[in-house]
């Protein structure tokens, strides 16, 4: 779609809603829009997807559900209209401030995270009910009103995301709001804020390491949430429990510490069967507390000014300037006391040069093509195999497929954390001394030849982190062995590789 196809500031969609002003998006994909409703003659947020048609079916979809989702911390959406060129979703214009916004300058306390993130999770609940994902949760895609309410932007409902990884970005926000940064662990677009601070392997710090005091069990329930070895509540259970915590301000109650399970989803859980768990307050709350002490914090700090803030990447308040797009893990708050003689793992810096794609016989080596994608921290984009039929094993056709990744020297790999558009695969880390060569031969040395670095993972979700033993090596591939189903076969599309090592 070019330019010239896209809507201009003064054009009337669907005969009432007239464009005023370009908030943020790019000229093409999305775009988001202040317009007016000329037969209501009020304020608008215009979403604008192009192309229209097949690729803005989930978006349709989405809006739909959130039409329907009866809850006040779901922004209102009016309209979507799809005229194939393009489509739209016509939404309520939000006066206040992005969460990212007020993140960006100070975490809230246990009792304020909790209660807001509760709010979120209720939209979440509500979208899941009505059978799409959200896809795209952050403190940039959730706002903070000027009359006290949390508000969930629009869905994305994009493909291939689940249930379970919206509740794991519902822990990621709860992160985020005590810590001030984002986990990578759970990828998202221009969060707008600093990475999380990770220890020697990577892994990123409980949230108590970097704001002391902060309750064990809050830390707790946020690492569990962020775990992707552990299946999270649901995200309407997960509402309950935050409330639950924070009546005692993050604090477990006794009845609920009872369990002797180590997880704190466990315990959650258990409290739940038996009957512990005190009932959630009604979700159409309107008029949040913690909403209203938030929002006068940060305008008596000289931070709001009612600007009209939209969520993610289009965030008009000088969004674009505040992401460095560096990565923090190696800043001197992820390291733990006695630990500073041990260098903290950082990100490898890749080029298109140093990786390519490994298809041993009887592969047809033929689908090379966009593995430069999976380095280029876009997760619209990646490497996309081939279908093949009868069989998730590549058809019984050969062993597997992977990106081969040279480090250009031996380095200590401590994670390698993939992100995919669809769960169902197999995938592990492999590691060698050496790249025997870019041929069918070269290849298979490397399935015989190269060590397992990290065990395969079956049925994986769509975003995972590869753990090693951090040993010592300049080549690794990222080895699948079985492919997620699509409607006629199996297919695998690998959006972000991320590499840490010393």
């Amino acid at each position: 779609m070019t330019t010239a196809e896209v809507p201009s500031v003064g054009d009337l969609l669907a005969e009432r809603y007239r464009l005023e002003e370009h908030v943020g998006g790019a000229n093409g994909y999305r775009q988001l829009w202040r317009g007016v409703d000329v037969l209501l003659h009020r304020s608008v947020a215009v979403v604008l997807r192009s192309p229209g048609g097949e690729d803005a079916a989930p978006t349709m979809t989405a809006a739909v559900a959130a039409s329907r989702a009866h809850v006040d911390s779901m922004v209102d959406v009016y309209d979507a209209v799809d005229e194939g060129r393009f489509a739209y979703v016509v939404r309520e214009w939000v006066n206040g401030s992005s969460l990212r916004g007020v993140l960006e300058r100070h975490h809230l306390d246990p009792a304020h995270a909790l209660e807001l993130v509760a709010s979120v999770a209720d939209a979440v609940a509500a979208l899941h009910e009505g059978g799409v994902t959200h896809a795209d949760l952050h403190p940039g895609t959730i706002l903070l009103s000027e009359d006290d309410r949390v508000m969930v932007t629009e869905p994305r409902n994009e493909p291939g995301n689940t249930q379970v990884e919206d509740v794991r970005a519902l822990g990621a926000t709860l992160y985020a709001c005590l810590t001030g940064t984002w986990p990578r662990v759970v990828p998202a677009e221009n969060t707008g804020l600093a990475d999380a601070a990770t220890d020697e392997w990577g892994r990123v710090l409980d949230a108590d390491k970097v704001v002391p005091g902060l309750p064990a069990a809050l830390a707790k329930l946020t690492a569990d949430l962020l775990d992707h070895s552990q299946t999270p509540p649901s995200a309407a259970e997960l509402a309950v429990d935050l409330r639950r915590l924070a009546e005692t301000g993050g604090d477990e109650p006794a009845a609920a510490a009872a369990p002797t399970s180590t997880s704190v989803l466990g315990s959650i859980s258990l409290g739940r069967r038996i009957g512990t768990s005190a009932d959630a307050p009604p979700a159409g709350m309107k008029r949040l507390a913690v909403v209203a002490a938030v929002i006068a914090a940060v305008i008596f700090a000289g931070v709001v000014t009612s600007a009209v803030v939209f969520g993610g990447e289009d965030d008009p308040a000088g969004a674009e300037g505040q992401v460095t797009g560096e990565d923090t893990g190696s800043d001197a708050t992820g390291s733990e006391e006695g630990t500073t003689d041990t260098a903290a793992p950082t990100e490898v810096a890749l080029t298109a040069d140093s990786i390519r794609v490994v298809d041993p016989p009887d592969g047809d080596r033929d689908q090379g093509e966009g593995v430069e994608n999976v380095i280029d921290d876009n997760a619209s984009t990646g490497w996309t195999t081939n279908t093949y039929y009868n069989d998730p094993s590549f058809g019984n056709l050969k062993p597997g497929m992977g990106v081969l990744i040279d480090l250009g020297e031996a380095r200590e790999v401590a994670s390698v954390r993939v992100q995919m558009t669809s769960a169902g695969a197999t995938v592990g880390l492999l590691g060698g001394d050496e790249d025997p060569g870019d041929s069918s031969d070269g290849d298979q040395a490397i399935v015989d030849g190269f060590d397992v670095l990290a065990e395969p993972v079956e049925d994986a979700d769509t975003n995972i982190e590869l753990k090693t033993d951090g040993e010592a090596t300049r080549f690794i591939v990222v080895w699948v062995t079985e492919l997620p189903p699509v409607s006629d076969g199996y297919k695998l599309t690998i959006s972000d590789i991320n590499v840490f090592a010393r």
